[in-house]
């Protein structure tokens, strides 16, 4: 896969996170906009005292760190691709803990939470991965 490709897939996963995020802090604040599977526990999930941290909601540091890893993929640069490669870790390791809480501590899953966590997140990670393993091209 050409850089150009890996940059155009994270842009495409990272839109993808911003979707998912900012349906999630909307309804941070519109409750009654949650739509959630029959029988899921997307309401449990958000109504939980994990789902905010220090004040904010925690959908809301997703939004900002999906909208940081489009504009670095944007800038393009050795240090931008070493950022998003760092943003990634850290989101892996933050969404392993929500999903953690989710299935051992909340006693519930929330869809949206878990086709971020489990879904785009990881997706991230491989492709910043491959990106700053892979030469870069002159």
């Amino acid at each position: 896969m050409t850089d150009r490709a890996l940059r155009l897939t994270i842009a495409v996963v990272a839109v993808a996170g911003v979707a998912v995020s900012a349906y999630l802090t909307w309804v941070h604040y519109h409750p009654a906009a949650l739509v959630c599977t029959v029988g899921g526990g997307c309401e449990t999930v958000q109504q939980s005292r994990y789902a905010v941290l220090l004040g904010v909601p925690v959908a809301l540091y997703g939004l900002v760190a999906w909208i940081a890893v489009l504009a670095l993929v944007a800038w393009d640069s050795e240090l931008a691709r070493a950022l998003v490669a760092a943003i990634a870790v850290s989101a892996l390791g933050f969404a392993a803990y929500l999903v953690i809480l989710q299935l051992t501590v909340i006693h519930a899953a929330c869809v949206w939470c878990m086709a971020n966590d489990i879904g785009l997140v990881p997706a991230l990670a491989v492709l910043a991965g491959l990106r700053i393993l892979r030469p870069t091209e002159t």
